[in-house]
């Protein structure tokens, strides 16, 4: 079972990466790669049962687009020229960012109470480092793909 899902994520990686470099206008397809690949990836590292996945995913799901909405709320105009705020700007813009952060935490922590419904504190703790590995994993296949083109 270890070895299919190393061998689906090393699959998803260099097939996704390579068809979706090919085909510029891909992009939903190499996030699509991308996620089953960490998917597997996660599962892997965390040690998940069956009936354990089938209940976890569906959580984390709804977690990270609750997260992803929370942030992106707090991003737009993210983009202006920080030397066109004025003082008063800026503090809110900083205020923003740590009522941001805030709501993130507790967001975080209602659905660690979820997910320990569902699996281990330990597989909790797993899931943290995992996903951490998992983005440094990306990052080196971007490079690396820089470096080749």
């Amino acid at each position: 079972m270890k070895r299919l899902l190393i061998l689906f994520l090393f699959c998803a990686f260099t097939l996704g990466g390579t068809v979706a470099m090919a085909q510029s206008g891909r992009s939903q397809d190499r996030r699509e790669n991308v996620e089953a690949a960490k998917v597997a990836f996660l599962t892997d590292k965390m040690g998940l049962t069956a009936e354990q996945s089938q209940k976890f995913w569906p959580l984390y799901n709804e977690y990270e687009t609750k997260r992803r909405e929370l942030v992106r709320s707090y991003r737009s105009g993210y983009r202006e020229d920080v030397d066109q705020l004025s003082d008063q700007e800026a503090k809110a813009r900083l205020d923003g960012m740590f009522n941001t952060q805030e709501r993130e935490l507790e967001l975080e922590k209602e659905y660690v109470a979820r997910y320990q419904r569902v699996i281990s504190s330990n597989q909790i703790i797993k899931l943290y480092r995992s996903e951490r590995e998992f983005t440094k994993l990306l990052l080196k296949k971007l490079e690396a793909n820089n470096k080749v083109q």
